[in-house]
């Protein structure tokens, strides 16, 4: 490598000419041809099309082209991860990556280094650097092109890089945008785009980086910037040749401020958009009777509030509200919840969108998409409403790389349905073929000079998802796998050089020798590809060469499949919780922005009693993610244990905030119930009870069992320590706790006395002493049924102090004004039914319990009634 150093030095003495960044007087040359040779990069390999002259032409350079190529490749990985290795020009990346880190003069390289410092460091270093001068826009220019071409170095590896998403994540932060186009200049539109286009890049780091939570707030502030109205509403809609009614859909309505904006009129041709060519199905939807109650928009919000699957809001607003920005897709359930601005508005002619809103929607989409359960059938329905906004605007009024992003993500959705995969998979084809694939044999025919321009397809390139041509032919080959395709999705991926994807192809079909020998040929020519080791390991479920995965290219899977190992070994290995703990240590340390490994590490504290270790983990888990429910709740088991009491208190309650109405779960209320006991949170041990009771409730499991007695009994108490006749304006509390012990507590009561002996205190503390009587009466027939009666003493004996009870209940009641206050009574004949009763007991315990002592109480009993 010491040649390719050499070969790098050189070249950046000739491009950068040695001037300090910081001198201010960079020569003008040197970050346009960065720039230059970035946007050939992205050209050659996500755009097109094919580029007339490559770098080793450009810049004359008589090389071997193997060698080079597999120089440049190498020069390109990190921690462990290989970047594609049939990349064309890579030259172009890599100049243009050591060229902004040499003009912004970077503490650190992240280009050739085979040994980078720990994230912590390289953060703290990028960190001092980060802030950009408001009188320095060309060194807040430099910052921001940076920033894109490590986004494109994160594209061109299998996973995403902790290393390059934090430095990324740093680096594009407000202060650029604000020293490139300051809140003082007198070009508020133009201030307004540089903003715009500011937060739709941070939110698409957020997305590459797999932490798409903090892309939820830029979105929403790019919402803001642009005063874009969209909302997801319900539509009835005809979707078939023959269909006489038209039944229920989702539809987008949406407006943008500025239609044009800093977009005009597109004369180059779009990507071709298949026709379905179906006999049934319409070409696209008939709309009528937007925002009508009972569409499915408001069906499938009544379901998923009891199945608990969590689609996209965090709780659907029953009202409009600000709140509403909380959320991905604003939601209408009904026509008068509909923006004013969007009410006149026909989906069956949408009116243009500017370019940037319509960035808005796909970027919402996959976000949508990498945060919801795969083919969940409302989220496939929320996406095809989305991806149609787009597609179905005016002609040309689309860019060409904002159109070819909605069918491919329209292809996405449709391959996954039987009525319109045929047109899903082929215009997936298409796509691929646009961009110049390599392919033995084309579908359909080369566009050629019809082709759009390069400067129409890399307009808003930065601002989208950065999908490269090889990562697009393997997302058609795993189409084709879904499909039983296996040879085609093979062809792929052997064309394509992904041999790791060929062998996981072979694995999932039960072929592991194959895999395994696929594998094993990469091993051996490419002996740092330490993806490939750690994958093999998975297959073979083999310690070392997952160990030696980690000490090739300290990979953190490889780590991580260690610690799952250690935890979960197969039979005949001993579990090792120590040493579990300590590769996940490892493994964060090199990939300290993966939810799934500081969930799992937190796992481990809970399991090996590490409780300070614990609460750091999922600390860290909802740093990344503050939707995670369960990680609060785990949080704040740790802190219960560290005696932590009020932060505990204050993550279940974050818990129970996020988790929404959708997905509740009984453990994070029984949790909450708890702590807010220890702390006399009274309100909220109210609320947590009624929570617990409504979860079983749903699923049928509420009983007696469901109910914790002590604390419904405490509620009681603290509920008539004050007369009820002195309450003018019941509390808060005072009316639920009124509600939960009289009206939900006895719709699932059983077999439980106490329960109902707690629902007539409460009952006769309100003045209402017919409830109270019938309350004892119930809970005398509930122990009186009990088949153990005549074998347990201690059922016999509560069946005669129920008994007591209700005798004193009828002898106390009977008397009092009746329900109906016109003259009745509580129970007339009350000494007549006080006599039945103990008469009752007596003769379904005489065979068993005629000598013992609570027959001789039921003997006094009848003896004062007498």
């Amino acid at each position: 490598m010491s040649d390719f150093s050499h070969l790098l030095r050189s070249l950046l003495s000739q491009l950068v000419l040695s001037v300090p960044a910081k001198s201010l007087d960079i020569p003008a040359g040197a970050p346009l041809l960065a720039i230059t040779f970035l946007q050939c990069f992205i050209q050659a390999n996500y755009t097109g099309p094919a580029l007339e002259l490559g770098a080793c032409e450009f810049l004359q350079l008589s090389y071997d082209p193997a060698v080079l190529q597999a120089q440049l490749v190498g020069a390109l990985h990190i921690a462990g991860q290989p970047a594609y290795d049939l990349l064309d020009e890579a030259l172009y990346l890599v100049l243009a990556l050591v060229m902004f880190e040499k003009l912004s003069e970077a503490p650190l390289s992240l280009v050739n280094s085979s040994d980078l410092t720990s994230l912590e460091e390289l953060a703290a270093f990028t960190e001092a650097h980060a802030h950009c001068d408001p009188t320095a826009p060309v060194l807040a220019s430099l910052q921001w092109w940076r920033t894109r071409a490590l986004q494109v170095h994160i594209s061109v590896l299998p996973e995403p890089s902790s290393a390059l998403a934090t430095v990324s994540l740093i680096l594009l932060n407000a202060s650029v945008a604000n020293a490139l186009c300051p809140s003082t200049d007198a070009a508020p539109r133009l201030q307004k785009y540089v903003q715009l286009a500011f937060h739709l890049e941070a939110a698409r780091c957020g997305i590459h980086a797999r932490t798409e939570h903090l892309a939820v707030p830029l979105l929403r502030a790019a919402r803001t910037l642009s005063r874009f109205q969209f909302v997801l509403t319900g539509a009835k809609a005809k979707r078939t040749q023959y269909q006489e009614f038209a039944r229920a859909g989702l539809v987008i309505l949406a407006a943008s401020e500025d239609a044009r904006g800093f977009s005009a009129e597109y004369t180059d041709d779009a990507p071709e958009s298949f026709a379905l060519g179906s006999d049934m199905l319409l070409e696209r939807p008939i709309y009528e009777g937007v925002g009508e109650e009972n569409t499915e928009l408001e069906q499938e919000h009544k379901k998923r509030r009891v199945d608990g699957v969590r689609t996209v809001e965090i709780a659907v607003k029953q009202e409009p509200s600000d709140d509403d920005e909380e959320t991905l897709l604003p939601v209408a359930l009904r026509a008068d919840m509909i923006p004013a601005a969007l009410r006149d508005l026909d989906p069956n002619h949408p009116t243009a969108l500017d370019d940037y809103d319509a960035l808005q929607l796909l970027l919402r989409l996959t976000t949508i998409r990498q945060t919801t359960p795969a083919n969940h059938p409302l989220v496939n329905e929320e996406l095809l409403a989305l991806v149609s906004r787009v597609l179905f605007a005016p002609a040309k009024s689309v860019n060409w790389s904002v159109y070819s992003r909605a069918l491919w993500e329209r292809s996405m959705v449709e391959s996954t349905k039987a009525k319109t995969v045929e047109r899903g998979v082929l215009q997936m084809q298409s796509l691929v073929e646009e961009l110049g694939a390599a392919m033995k044999t084309r579908v359909f025919r080369d566009l050629g000079a019809g082709a759009a321009a390069a400067a129409t397809r890399m307009q808003h390139v930065h601002q989208l998802p950065l999908m490269p041509r090889w990562e697009m032919e393997a997302k058609l080959a795993e189409k084709y796998m879904s499909l039983g395709i296996l040879r085609s999705a093979v062809e792929i991926y052997e064309r394509l050089h992904m041999v790791c994807e060929a062998a996981l192809c072979y694995a999932s079909v039960g072929d592991e020798q194959q895999a395994e020998r696929l594998l094993r040929t990469r091993v051996d020519t490419h002996p740092s590809d330490a993806r490939a080791l750690s994958i093999l390991g998975d297959i073979k479920q083999d310690p070392a060469l997952w160990l030696r995965a980690w000490e090739v290219g300290r990979y953190a899977n490889a780590k991580t499949a260690l610690a799952r190992y250690c935890f979960s070994p197969p039979r005949g290995v001993s579990r090792d919780l120590p040493a579990a703990v300590a590769h996940m240590h490892d493994s964060l340390k090199v990939n300290p922005i993966n939810y799934e490994s500081w969930y799992f590490y937190g796992c481990l504290g809970l399991e090996t009693e590490q409780y300070d270790l614990a609460a750091e983990a999922f600390t860290r888990c909802v740093a990344l993610d503050e939707t995670s429910a369960f990680a609060w709740s785990n949080l704040a088991t740790a802190l219960l244990r560290l005696q932590k009491v009020k932060q505990a208190f204050g993550a279940l309650k974050k818990a129970i905030r996020v988790n929404g109405d959708s997905n509740k779960s009984w453990r994070i209320y029984e949790n909450y119930l708890i702590v807010a006991t220890k702390l006399n949170e009274w309100d909220d041990v109210l609320l947590a009870s009624r929570e617990l009771l409504s979860i079983k409730n749903a699923k049928g499991e509420a009983s007696d069992g469901s109910i914790d007695i002590p604390i419904v009994e405490k509620l009681a108490e603290l509920l008539v320590s004050q007369p009820y006749q002195e309450l003018d304006r019941p509390s808060h509390y005072q009316t639920s706790c009124i509600d939960f012990i009289c009206n939900i507590i006895p719709s699932v009561i059983t077999s439980s006395v106490r329960c109902w002996r707690v629902v007539a205190r409460v009952e006769l503390w309100r003045g209402k002493p017919w409830a109270a009587l019938e309350c004892h009466e119930k809970a005398y027939r509930a122990i009186s049924n009990n088949p153990d009666l005549a074998t347990n003493e201690e059922v016999w004996n509560e069946a005669v102090e129920c008994c007591g009870d209700l005798v004193s209940a009828y002898e106390n009641f009977g008397e009092l004004p009746g329900k109906h206050g016109a003259g009745d009574l509580v129970c007339k004949d009350w000494k007549y039914k006080s006599r039945t009763t103990v008469r009752s007991l007596m003769s379904r315990g005489r065979a068993t319990w005629e000598d013992s002592e609570g027959w001789e109480r039921l003997a006094g009993m009848k003896a004062d009634l007498a």
